[in-house]
């Protein structure tokens, strides 16, 4: 009889792309083994991971308002719906191993599996642990990290720091001029590629938005706006502009690009190490994400009062300086090891 991986993750694809890393390392090195994932029915992973020909399942999930909110009455129903949901699934998979790099989906799972004897591990993403990791972490045989830590973030469990994976490590990467004809774009013009994540960031679509003029100035400009989120229509010469591109889209954007704005989840942060690009990051406030774009050497401008016009100018100032975009290149190495899944394959294997 085959065993069984359960993933779990989903919501946003910060969680996703990393574990659809390492299920393609897996399914590499084991060719008797079956794969499920959980994730969300409003994220956009359901479509990444069917075409990996996984069979994916969905769960409501029970996020903690992170600010006062009427949600915070509502939360305890939620989750034990969810809890609910996760046992049936879990009962009915019967998996061999579940494995999770956060979010709020894992922890319904991961306790339903715990209380049925079946193996966990985790991997912490970011560097500030993130609550759903610190749920689930004692229920785990190993908890994995991309950063090392002084102390521990797991209060009273070792936890050891492994490659982080990206999908595109290790990828065949177009040329800038099969990227850039891809796109309908010229070659011999600067290139800017602006991403807010998976789901995309209000903030940084504005800012194009308002001043779109001003940046087609200074470059050609491939903007991904997140789903829902294309707005009204702007049309003009050396502007793309999509709501969602699929994993070949994504690495021609990536592959064009002289320079990327992004947030700064782990996910991009990953895959902009992987693929050598320099980049401003925008991180979302008073979050996570600013911890982890401090960890980093890419430029920041943060998103307060005034940052469109900062994010403006350090674009100009980057494209017209090829010294400063040699320097971020490297940005971001000697913190954080970045790899195509084999590392984490390797040990979660172990754990089976």
């Amino acid at each position: 009889m085959k065993q069984t991986i359960l993933f779990v993750g989903g919501g946003t694809l910060g969680p996703v792309t990393p574990l659809l890393a390492v299920l393609r390392r897996m399914k590499e090195r084991c060719n008797d083994l079956d794969f499920v994932w959980i994730g969300t029915s409003s994220g956009p992973e359901k479509t990444l991971v069917e075409a990996e020909g996984v069979v994916f399942f969905a769960i409501q999930e029970a996020k903690i308002p992170r600010y006062l909110s009427f949600k915070l009455l509502s939360w305890p129903l939620d989750y034990f719906r969810a809890r609910l949901a996760a046992e049936k699934l879990v009962k009915k998979i019967r998996p061999s191993l579940v494995v999770s790099v956060g979010g709020f989906s894992s922890v319904p799972v991961m306790r339903a599996a715990k209380a049925m004897k079946i193996p966990c591990a985790i991997h912490q993403l970011d560097a500030e642990a993130g609550l759903a990791n610190k749920a689930v972490a004692s229920m785990c045989r190993l908890v994995s990290t991309s950063f090392k830590y002084d102390v521990q973030p797991f209060a009273g469990i070792i936890s050891e720091q492994i490659a982080t994976p990206s999908r595109f490590a290790g990828a065949s990467i177009p040329s800038k001029t099969e990227a850039a004809h891809f796109f309908g774009l010229e070659v011999d013009a600067p290139i800017v590629f602006l991403v807010g994540g998976g789901t995309g960031a209000v903030a940084l679509n504005n800012a194009v938005d308002h001043h779109l003029e001003k940046i087609l100035k200074l470059a050609q400009v491939i903007h991904l706006t997140g789903k829902g989120k294309m707005g009204s229509e702007q049309k003009a010469d050396g502007y793309v502009r999509r709501e969602f591109f699929d994993e070949e889209q994504m690495l021609n954007a990536y592959a064009a690009a002289d320079l990327v704005v992004s947030r700064a989840g782990m996910g991009a942060i990953t895959d902009l190490i992987a693929l050598k690009k320099p980049a401003i990051l925008i991180p979302i406030p008073q979050s996570h994400q600013e911890s982890n774009a401090d960890k980093t050497g890419f430029v920041i401008v943060r998103q307060v009062e005034g940052f469109e016009d900062r994010l403006i100018d350090k674009i100009a100032s980057l494209l017209n300086s090829e010294v400063q975009l040699r320097r971020l290149v490297d940005a971001g190495h000697s913190v954080i090891k970045v790899d195509d899944g084999s590392a984490l394959a390797k040990r979660w294997l172990e754990l089976l």
